[in-house]
């Protein structure tokens, strides 16, 4: 049984102990600001023939659509259509950066987080001017900014979830190993949900939507998707020139 404590000073000293606890919770896995703006639509479409694909946005750290504070990842929101009469299969995704290296879709968020942290230490001892912020001047607006309420990948299900454990509970019953815990199972939840697991069958007129997560690379030059169907296979590549801003730090 828990015995409450009596009196005004021990409740004043457990009051305050609480909160120097609260200011210990795990940074790394706490939602984004309620006032984060809506994720900008690109809805960039590229057809190579097997299929067609959209990229739907791009969601970088603290930026526009962000779901996680201070999310050491970039996740790139597609749709991708099996237009074909036979199933396909979408195998690998890879980013390819301003230096010609692939970086592979991640599949876990905190290795993720640590390939952000190495990659940018190697980026800015390279002499690259990296930032984590999207810079003012990378355009990323759309041409169709009503498709993001047809989206289902946006969510703010990682939010309620990371915040029911301080709202259920009061506050000197709550522990940070116990908040943090409750946060970062939210948080990879979300992640899974959002994520668009390869290998991905497709029936004939099948579309998909989900995200694919790298790390975060500085002017990305484009994006691979391996394909596959009963007969062929072959590497579909996205130029992605337009994100030539992506991570680099402005002239201005």
């Amino acid at each position: 049984m828990i015995q409450m404590p009596t009196g005004g000073r021990p409740i004043a000293l457990l009051l305050a102990s609480a909160l120097l606890l609260a200011g210990c919770v795990s940074s790394g896995y706490r939602a984004a600001r309620k006032d984060t703006p809506a994720p900008q639509v690109l809805n960039v479409e590229f057809r190579p023939g097997r299929f067609d694909a959209t990229l739907i946005s791009v969601i970088t750290y603290n930026g526009p659509g962000s779901w996680k504070r201070n999310a050491f990842w970039d996740e790139y929101v597609v749709t991708i259509r099996n237009t074909g009469s036979d199933p396909m299969t979408i195998g690998a995704a890879g980013l390819t950066d301003s230096a010609g290296t692939i970086r592979a879709a991640g599949i876990a968020p905190w290795a993720l987080e640590e390939e952000s942290k190495r990659l940018e230490d190697k980026y800015r001892a390279a002499g690259i001017a990296f930032v984590r912020y999207t810079t003012p001047g990378l355009a990323i607006v759309g041409t169709g900014a009503a498709a993001v309420a047809s989206v289902g990948i946006f969510s703010t299900a990682a939010g309620m979830a990371a915040a029911a454990t301080l709202v259920a509970l009061p506050v000197y019953y709550i522990s940070v190993l116990t908040v943090n815990h409750s946060n970062k199972g939210a948080m990879e939840r979300e992640f899974r949900r959002r994520r668009l697991a390869t290998p991905l069958t497709l029936a004939p007129g099948e579309s998909r939507t989900g995200s694919f997560f790298f790390p975060m690379v500085p002017a990305p030059r484009s994006l691979a998707l391996q394909w596959s169907d009963r007969s062929t296979a072959g590497d579909a590549t996205f130029e992605l020139t337009f994100l030539h801003d992506l991570h680099m730090k402005s002239s201005k």
